[in-house]
């Protein structure tokens, strides 16, 4: 009986006391961490921490912890609730205190939430409006920034997991950008090596032989090629051809006619500076019946020289140069060109843009004067001044009518040939011809079928003094300008 009653009294306590067995869980251990006394947050009057598994707030700036709450060892002190309401939050990280056996560790499960890990960002979550971003949102992004940018980021890299293979690619994509860009550098080595021993002069180079086209409002003159200049650096080939009737009252050669048909070059190695080919061809001489002089066809006299255009003015429309012509006798004999050893003609010329505003267009005008004297006694020395007015209509740089005037006067007698007369600008007799000079008009146009093709033409007369081998002329020329 004994026994019995025993027995009784365990089985009454055993039922109104609650077992451990029969708690859900694990009891949760007491006390905490060690705290450091000059921790101010530290209070060991707090409330345990809640059962396992369940989610914790924190409003502190900390990032969330990866491994989750332990379960084992001593619970961490309990951070202030979140007041947010969102239904789904994510856990605040929570330093896990050090267990004091070894025990492995579960990671706590947020509700809503797979119980698949997940990959969290490694530099912790980033914080927007002041809730924290999920780590999944975190990816998507590095991944986003990766795809829209091709610079190297080791985070990216390491967050996207690129393979080998991309790695490779993109190895040899830069190897072939590297050896491209050696292989460019390689081409420009010698021009590298002028560039540096000649400055901008390389720079400057492709302009030394261009013409000035600062004014090219203006135009050439037409007539007197050989003498009147136009006083822009030009560089340009200029086919010419002249014809000229000589008067039936002539003494010498009694009627007939002169042609000229040569090339002028210009050479403009800056908008300044520039060489002149003034006379390069070749001449026809036909006398009339009943002269005592034949006539034939030969080479011309060889004339050049440099020009310097030493005023330049865009804003105004002047320009005014000056040059040293060589008249150099090595032609044929036949035509009378080669009299004597050599001429020089020092000259100026200018000109000059008006009347820009006026609604049928600008006008130019050219003048050019200089004097021609022989280095010795064979040739006959002269001074020329010639004028030009053109009209460029509409202002369109397209068709220029102009008049121009011409006056030539001799000064000195040659000893080449015993004749009366002489041949201007086409022949130089050395006759006896001082103190006598004859002035010419003309009148005609220019159309520029661009400003590197332009066609010129003329009508030449004279007007006052002895006509000399001069009845008419007409000249037509024909520019390239580059």
């Amino acid at each position: 009986m004994r026994c019995a009653a025993w027995v009784l009294v365990a089985v009454v306590v055993t039922g109104t006391v609650n077992p451990a067995v029969a708690q859900p869980g694990p009891l949760a251990p007491a006390g905490g961490p060690p705290q450091s006394q000059s921790d101010p947050d530290y209070d060991p009057n707090l409330p345990p921490e809640p059962p396992v598994g369940r989610v914790v707030r924190s409003s502190t700036d900390r990032p969330p912890n990866v491994l989750g709450p332990p379960v084992l060892g001593a619970p961490v002190r309990p951070a202030e609730r979140n007041t947010n309401t969102n239904t789904n939050p994510e856990p605040a990280w929570v330093p896990p205190a050090a267990p004091a056996t070894p025990a492995t560790v579960v990671p706590a499960v947020a509700s809503g939430e797979s119980a698949v890990p997940v990959r969290r960002a490694s530099l912790g979550a980033p914080m927007a409006t002041g809730a924290p971003v999920s780590a999944r949102s975190v990816e998507a992004a590095s991944r986003i920034a990766l795809a829209s940018s091709d610079a190297e980021d080791p985070v990216n890299d390491l967050l996207t997991q690129r393979s080998p293979r991309r790695a490779k690619d993109k190895d040899r994509e830069h190897k072939t950008t590297a050896r491209d860009e050696s292989d460019e550098r390689e081409s420009k080595k010698f021009g590298d090596k002028i560039g540096e021993l000649f400055g901008d002069a390389t720079d400057k180079c492709k302009d030394w032989f261009k013409s000035d086209h600062a004014f090219d409002g203006f135009i050439s003159p037409v007539t007197n090629p050989l003498l009147f200049e136009d006083p822009r650096a030009l560089t340009e080939v200029r086919p010419i051809f002249m014809y000229q009737s000589i008067p039936n009252g002539q003494p010498d050669f009694r009627g007939g006619s002169a042609y000229y048909y040569g090339l002028q070059g210009r050479l403009a190695v800056t908008d300044r500076l520039s060489f002149v080919f003034n006379k390069l061809g070749g001449v026809t001489l036909s006398p009339g019946s009943g002269s005592a002089y034949e006539g034939g066809t030969g080479f011309a006299e060889l004339w050049l020289g440099p020009k310097y255009t030493f005023l330049r003015k865009e804003d105004t429309g002047s320009l005014m140069a000056g040059g040293l012509q060589f008249q150099i006798p090595v032609g044929s004999s036949n035509v009378y060109q080669d009299t004597g050893s050599l001429s020089l003609v020092p000259y100026l010329t200018y000109g000059q843009t008006f009347g820009r505003d006026f609604k049928i267009g600008s006008f130019n005008t050219l003048i050019g004067t200089g004097f021609s004297f022989a280095t010795d006694s064979v040739r006959s020395d002269y001074y020329y001044l010639s004028a030009h007015l053109d009209l460029d209509v509409m202002s369109k740089h397209k068709f220029y009518p102009l008049v121009e005037m011409n006056w030539l006067y001799y000064t000195n007698n040659g000893n080449g040939l015993t004749m009366g007369s002489e041949g201007r600008d086409l022949f130089n007799f050395g006759g006896q011809v001082k103190n006598t000079g004859m002035l010419t008009a003309a009148i005609g146009a220019r159309y520029k079928f661009s400003e590197c093709v332009q066609l010129g033409g003329a009508f030449e007369f004279p007007l006052a003094g002895p006509k000399d081998i001069f009845q008419y002329r007409a000249t037509i020329d024909l520019i390239w300008r580059y």
